[in-house]
């Protein structure tokens, strides 16, 4: 008889982990695109893009 189900990967058993670095590049575009998203919906939307930027600029 053969499998039909997959197989789920026990997360134990994953090599594979972000870095700290890489975690915090990841934070730093959710935080332009959420920005760019708030901008797009209000009318000082500059503003809003510029904060952003200054803010999470590293």
């Amino acid at each position: 008889m053969t499998e039909t189900q997959l197989r789920l990967i026990d997360p134990r058993e994953v090599s594979w982990r972000l870095d700290e670095h890489t975690k915090a590049v990841g934070r730093q575009g959710i935080a332009r695109a959420r920005a760019a998203l708030a901008a797009a919906r209000h009318p000082h939307r500059e503003a809003v893009v510029a904060e952003a930027g200054q803010r999470h600029a590293a």
